[in-house]
């Protein structure tokens, strides 16, 4: 009789050590959306003649979409110097899109590239923070 009751103990203890491994697995598992990139930051420009309005002036590390939307009477384009990254010529009534993914944080200077207009006020700083 004794030797009939081990292999039920040692299934017993088979399905608890399998039982185990599922909780263990299923605690550790992190959805995929979880896992997923960082949230993209999204701010809006507004352009005029002669200057830039941006929706937030300090973003996240990351990637940044910016809506340009030229509110003006002339055309204009916004422009990160430090990462040489410029949006397409926008024109009035217009509006573009631009993608930056900024690595570092500190201070990036924008202009709008277009002719005298930064000579003009459209320029800025904007912060990205870690």
């Amino acid at each position: 009789m004794g030797t009939s009751s081990r292999p039920g103990r040692f299934r017993r203890a088979a399905v608890v050590a399998v039982g185990l491994c599922l909780v263990a697995a299923a605690a550790s598992y992190v959805p995929a959306q979880s896992r997923a990139a960082p949230a993209v930051t999204r701010v809006t420009v507004k352009m005029f003649e002669y200057r830039s309005a941006l929706s937030v002036r300090k973003v996240p590390a990351g990637t940044v979409i910016f809506s340009i939307v030229n509110k003006g009477q002339l055309a204009h384009d916004f422009s990160i110097e430090k990462l040489q990254k410029t949006s397409a010529l926008v024109q009035p009534g217009g509006h573009a899109t631009l993608k930056v993914t900024f690595r570092k944080a500190g201070s990036y200077y924008y202009v709008c590239t277009v002719g005298a207009h930064v000579q003009y006020g459209m320029h800025g700083n904007l912060t990205v923070t870690k």
